[in-house]
């Protein structure tokens, strides 16, 4: 395993054991290209959800060329294990890990304190316009392209096809269009609820909700990050988020993931559900009562909403600016790779997960293994990141309290509002 050392020792050390002690450490005083034909080591920390594909990349880059190693660092599949290791890593100066696999929410707080490189000089204009606008937008902080998108994800409404022919009606493209379907739609091939989303008190409720107001022409902080969380749009876009989940949802929607909304679905009793796009190879597998039955469009909008957005999700991928030079380089050219078409198109294929590169949503054998692609470009075109904020985790929690609160008719849409507007204002001074 390599060690990166700084400062080998005093300057009263004798040159001779300088050398000796730089060549035992893998690293010397001079550029590992210039010195030696070795390769330059890099690590790559990543958690383990996304291990076998991510390992397959790393195979193939390695034997691709011989100016660069890559090693990995492998975590548990657990978001907040994986933020917190990160944190201490970077908070500390550690340059025993190179490159990080970051979930986007979190790529603010880190260039905010100083820790990530900026990748602007690598990646032109010309090459960002070649990505999803919305990935690039999250990638960025401060005007600089302070992380790069590796894969992404957004949101859909997949709906009941089946239904919806039945009834002769084509899918709605606002929340009022498809409560009109209501009465007509139950006791359809099965159906019982009209909407079904992700409620509980939980980061995938945020999810929901910023689509919610997003999708009636709010936000949540406006572009000079001020809290604007309590305007007309924003209380009207919850209003009709509460009125979903009190007549036109399951009873218990206030306690679902994306695992209880799914197998209500999944079972034929839903109209619409609101999820991640790899739930579609998961609607189409044998077994599942809607198999083949399942259509894709865009998320309603709200009356003041002018066109609809899907929260984004997905991985960024940055470098730890206290590592060496030449292992910035190495994580340059490895960054390059992963966000090349080649292995985006192959962390698709054997991994579902969706591409940040424009190009591969047109890809013939892309498109054979998800032909709803078609429809979710357009989808994920519009996407949009969650509030980008250094201090998000406080953000996040102080959305999930008071917009459940809100949900379960603890307190009023408004004063649920409120309270979020003024500890989001107290979070950002």
């Amino acid at each position: 395993m390599k060690q990166k050392v700084k400062k080998l020792l005093a300057p009263l050390v004798a040159g001779s054991l300088i050398f000796s002690l730089a060549a035992c450490s893998g690293k010397s005083s001079t550029s590992n290209s210039e010195s030696s034909n070795e390769p330059v080591t890099i690590t790559f920390s990543f958690d383990q959800g996304i291990g076998k594909p991510a390992q397959q990349l790393i195979d193939e880059y390695n034997a691709s060329q011989d100016k660069v190693k890559v090693e990995t660092n492998i975590l548990p599949q657990d978001a907040n294990v994986v933020h917190d290791d990160f944190v201490n890593k970077l908070a500390s100066g550690d340059t025993s890990v190179d490159v990080m696999a970051v979930d986007v929410v979190y790529v603010s707080e880190f260039a905010a304190a100083g820790w990530l490189e900026d990748l602007t000089p690598h990646f032109d204009e010309s090459t960002q316009d070649k990505y999803l606008p919305g990935t690039i937008d999250a990638a960025t902080y401060d005007g600089k392209l302070v992380s790069f998108p590796w894969f992404t994800n957004a949101s859909a409404l997949f709906y009941r096809k089946d239904v919806l022919e039945q009834l002769g009606v084509q899918p709605p493209t606002t929340y009022q269009g498809w409560m009109d379907l209501s009465e007509k739609a139950k006791g359809v091939n099965g159906v019982e609820y009209v909407a079904d989303f992700q409620a509980a008190q939980s980061e995938a409720l945020v999810c929901n909700w910023v689509e919610f107001v997003a999708n009636n022409g709010g936000e949540v902080l406006d572009s000079s990050g001020k809290p604007v969380v309590n305007s007309e749009n924003n209380i009207e876009a919850t209003k009709i988020m509460a009125d979903l989940v009190k007549n036109y949802a399951p009873e218990g929607i206030t306690t679902y993931t994306e695992p209880e909304s799914e197998q209500v679905f999944l079972d034929g009793k839903a109209l619409f559900l609101r999820d991640w796009s790899g739930f579609w190879s998961q609607a189409n597998r044998e077994g599942s009562k809607v198999k083949d039955l399942v259509g894709v469009a865009t998320l309603p909008i709200g009356p003041n909403g002018d066109e609809p957005h899907s929260t984004l999700g997905g991985l960024n991928l940055v470098i730890n600016k206290a590592i060496d030079e030449d292992q910035k380089e190495a994580a340059v050219d490895f960054i390059k790779y992963l966000s090349g078409e080649k292995a985006q198109k192959e962390m698709n294929l054997i991994a579902a997960q969706p591409p940040v590169l424009q190009s591969v949503y047109t890809d013939p054998e892309v498109l054979e293994v998800n032909p709803f692609y078609e429809e979710f470009y357009g989808i994920i075109m519009n996407g949009k990141a969650r509030p980008m904020s250094p201090k998000y985790a406080k953000v996040s929690d102080a959305i999930q309290r008071n917009i459940h609160s809100a949900l379960t008719g603890e307190v009023s849409v408004e004063k649920a509002l409120d309270k979020t507007q003024s500890e989001l204002e107290e979070l950002s001074k």
